[in-house]
């Protein structure tokens, strides 16, 4: 069933884009239902009732299920088609927030004054990996920050990923807390200032495992094993 996020409950109405999915791309009949949710963490099953025009009626309530952590991913500049890809399957295994950031040793740097047009594209990407993963708030993307920006997206439990002696995040024995930062750098690894910086601010070094992993991967495996570890837990 395809959910999409509204402005309002109060007022079952979707975006022309929206109707255009569900006429031209879904190929939607009366009697079809979709789920509709307010981005708040409220949402209704609703029919639709006719096409053309196209109107709705809510026939059920959504019930969603309380995140124990509220994630927050702090992801190093990537090459845009990678980066991308990441968006939206971070999205997808558990990210509730996503921070771009620079590295010392990452091959993008910057977007120049194509910065604000790609935050655009990157929410957009994230809100429909939202609705694929039926989540009730749509994720959103921040950035580019440096490293110095940190202390403004510090949570209860704040870590970064890296080769060497930290633990394995599965086996880390972390403390739950309702939110935590995870730090992923870029594919040529964090630098030694990096290094010694977020142990200065008190994030604790974590491992993903003795495979050494894209940047891209290495933030979806992080994501995905966080709730994993909640799971079963």
């Amino acid at each position: 069933m395809q959910q999409f996020f509204i402005e309002s409950l109060k007022e079952l109405k979707l975006s022309k884009e929206q109707e255009r999915q569900c006429t031209k791309v879904l190929r939607m009949r009366a009697g079809d239902e979709i789920r509709l949710v307010d981005g708040s963490g409220s949402g209704v099953i609703a029919e639709l009732t006719n096409m053309n025009p196209l109107e709705l009626r809510e026939i059920d309530t959504i019930t969603f299920e309380a995140q124990k952590t509220h994630i927050t991913l702090i992801a190093s500049l990537i090459r845009p088609e990678r980066l991308e890809w990441m968006i939206q399957k971070a999205c997808e295994v558990g990210a509730n927030r996503i921070v771009l950031m620079q590295a010392d040793h990452g091959v993008v740097r910057d977007f120049g004054d194509r910065i604000q047009r790609k935050l655009e594209r990157w929410n957009l990407i994230a809100k429909e990996a939202s609705e694929q993963a039926y989540l009730s708030t749509p994720v959103t993307i921040e950035g580019v920050i440096t490293k110095e920006d940190l202390e403004n997206y510090r949570s209860d439990l704040n870590v970064f990923a890296d080769l060497g002696p930290g633990d394995h995040i599965m086996n880390a024995k972390l403390p739950h807390h309702e939110s935590m930062t995870i730090v992923i750098g870029p594919e040529g690894g964090f630098s030694e200032s990096e290094v010694k910086y977020f142990n200065s601010k008190e994030f604790a070094q974590i491992s993903l495992g003795k495979s050494v992993l894209r940047a891209e991967t290495a933030s979806i495996i992080a994501c995905a094993l966080v709730r994993a570890s909640e799971a079963i837990a």
